[in-house]
């Protein structure tokens, strides 16, 4: 339990000795590999979930086996909340890394929360939260354009990489091309023609799934063309040299195949 109230606190890896000390519960913590399914669309929903490493990808499938990315899930998220209603989950979960969950039997919740208030508060927070990054899909699907889709989410993304004292400016992502174009509504071929745009307005550094931000305020001016097409954005390109090398990998860390 007290793991678990440090990754919904504050993300870190470490405890920290600001936070109450949670009583003497066991969690349960579980491991997927990459690629293994945390929940099934349709499967009957026994627990709560919330990510402790990893990421997933959250999708849902129509009746002819069309998949639909909804969102991409990693440290501190919730899982299965909208499955308490149901009994059921209403999508499916699956690792794009070795991730691990903290499994909350939902017979345990009410339990948890009168035990150690400090975990009922979070929740509420993580539940807040959740509805938060609801808005913010809203918001990125609200853009006609892809490539201003693309530079909200990235955006986004940066800003929950910073929440949690991770570089804003230098990531790698950890989904494919092919799901980030399914979340944001577009074809594959679109997503990579829009990276390419963003590069070429000296706007990011790209190289397979390692991005770095070069202009983060340029990068928010060009989110904001809500309506209007790229080129009629406002000016992009940074001043002096353009930078054309490739974006460098963090050290120690192995390259991603698409």
């Amino acid at each position: 339990m007290a793991d678990l109230l440090h990754v919904l606190t504050t993300g870190a890896q470490s405890p920290s000795s600001g936070l109450p000390t949670a009583a003497p519960l066991a969690v349960c913590l579980r491991r997927v590999p990459a690629g293994r399914y945390l929940m099934h669309a349709g499967a009957p929903s026994e627990a709560l979930y919330v990510v402790r490493t990893g990421t997933f990808k959250i999708a849902h499938s129509d009746e002819e086996g069309y998949e639909q990315v909804l969102a991409f899930a990693d440290r501190g998220a919730l899982l299965a909340y909208d499955a308490l209603c149901i009994k059921h989950h209403p999508t499916s979960a699956v690792a794009l890394e070795d991730s691990t969950v903290f499994a909350i039997l939902w017979s345990d919740l009410d339990g948890f929360c009168r035990q150690v208030p400090a975990f009922e508060r979070e929740l509420h927070r993580a539940l807040s939260l959740a509805l938060s990054h609801t808005h913010d899909l809203l918001d990125i699907m609200a853009a006609v354009s892809s490539e201003v889709r693309l530079a909200r989410f990235l955006l986004r993304h940066s800003s929950q990489l910073a929440a949690r004292g991770q570089s804003p400016r230098r990531f790698v992502l950890r989904m494919g091309r092919r799901d980030l174009a399914s979340m944001l509504g577009v074809a594959h071929e679109t997503v990579s023609r829009a990276f390419t745009t963003l590069a070429t307005a000296g706007l990011l550094q790209v190289n397979d799934r390692y991005v770095e931000i070069l202009d983060l305020e340029g990068l928010r001016t060009f989110s904001r063309s809500t309506r209007r097409p790229p080129e009629q954005a406002a000016p992009l390109r940074r001043s002096g040299p353009a930078r054309r090398t490739a974006a460098r990998a963090p050290p120690g860390t192995a390259p991603l195949p698409l």
